[in-house]
């Protein structure tokens, strides 16, 4: 049993890391079309349309 413990204890430390990491990452959305991307683009991945400026959504 000692093992599966151990391989427990490892999947909760690396789902916590996960969700710590999935809530400090940025989101951006277009002004055009208010759809929501991962990075910073110059153009909206989604319309094309040019992103000037800050694109970062405030939760």
């Amino acid at each position: 049993m000692g093992l599966f413990t151990e391989i427990g204890r490892q999947v909760e430390k690396f789902k916590r890391t996960a969700e710590n990491a999935a809530d400090g990452a940025e989101t951006f959305r277009c002004p055009a079309c208010d759809e929501e991307f991962d990075s910073a683009h110059e153009h909206c991945p989604e319309c094309g349309a040019e992103i000037v400026g800050s694109t970062e959504t405030e939760e």
